[in-house]
């Protein structure tokens, strides 16, 4: 019976919703804040060691003042590195990444409370988001001065035995929230949301370290080095350990990545209107 009854009021606040159709309209806005990333690499969704600038763009419909659409398109850049690390395995596996993260992400919003930009009776409201994003990345580490692809090189045997190299697209799903404020004829918003990917190279670890031999007969030398960067394994002065098939990531958790930071947007209808307004009754 419970079940049924929120059934039955979720409904109708769908159809409460959707039915305000006098509130229906467009925006464009842009996002300036930041990136983030959680992995193998870096163990919290919100680590502040590794934050970067990010940007990015939208066009939202509203189909009423609860309920909307949106098409972000963002660029941001993470990266992680085990010299942050908490543990000792990690300090001493002595990896590190960088990626840039280009999104396309259509999205559903819900806002907490009516809400109409331009509109100052309707001055504010939180809200939540989700959807899935589509994005391109492609890890990248110094190899001396020089900052190199990770992905061809295959670090943990991709491209050996008949397997395949990963992918350097993937899908993530969004998951999110923020404010959103009437200043005058704009709205101002913060936002933050992490994205789950379905990809567990972002970073280009996850697996096990492989046979070296192997990956440099197949790959070649720098690969092989790339793969193994543990103090442990290269320190001429102990006895070296076999690191063959021994864990380098996890796979069974995947990468996150973050974008956040503040929006400002406007009405298309009314800010085309105003644009137009001075050549309406101009006669050429």
């Amino acid at each position: 019976m419970p079940i049924r009854f929120i059934k039955y009021c979720l409904i109708a606040i769908l159809f409460a919703s959707f039915s305000n159709v006098k509130a229906q309209y467009n925006e464009f806005g842009i996002m300036i804040g930041a990136s983030n990333y959680k992995g193998e690499l870096s163990a919290h969704t919100f680590n502040t060691d590794f934050l970067h600038p990010a940007f990015g763009a939208f066009y939202r419909h509203n189909w009423d003042r609860r309920w909307s659409w949106k098409l972000e398109l963002n660029y941001g850049k993470i990266s992680g590195d085990d010299a942050y690390a908490k543990t000792a395995y990690e300090v001493d596996r002595n990896l590190h990444f960088e990626s840039n993260i280009l999104e396309l992400s259509p999205q559903i919003e819900f806002n907490f409370l009516p809400y109409e930009t331009g509109r100052p009776d309707y001055p504010f409201t939180p809200y939540i988001f989700t959807g899935i994003s589509i994005f391109t990345f492609n890890p990248k580490a110094y190899f001396g001065d020089d900052l190199i692809e990770l992905q061809p090189l295959g670090t943990e045997g991709q491209g050996i035995n008949g397997t395949k190299k990963y992918k350097r697209t993937a899908i993530a799903i969004p998951i999110g929230g923020g404010l959103k404020f009437n200043v005058g004829r704009f709205g101002v918003g913060i936002e933050v949301g992490a994205r789950r990917s379905y990809s567990d190279y972002i970073d280009d670890v996850s697996t096990t370290y492989p046979d070296p031999a192997l990956l440099q007969a197949a790959n070649g030398t720098v690969a092989m080095i790339m793969s193994n960067r543990s103090f442990t394994y290269n320190d001429p002065t102990l006895i070296q350990p076999t690191f063959n098939y021994k864990q380098r990531g996890n796979s069974t958790n995947k990468d996150w990545f973050v974008f956040g930071g503040v929006t400002i947007y406007f009405r298309l209808t009314s800010f085309l209107k105003d644009i137009c307004k001075p050549f309406k009754f101009r006669r050429y």
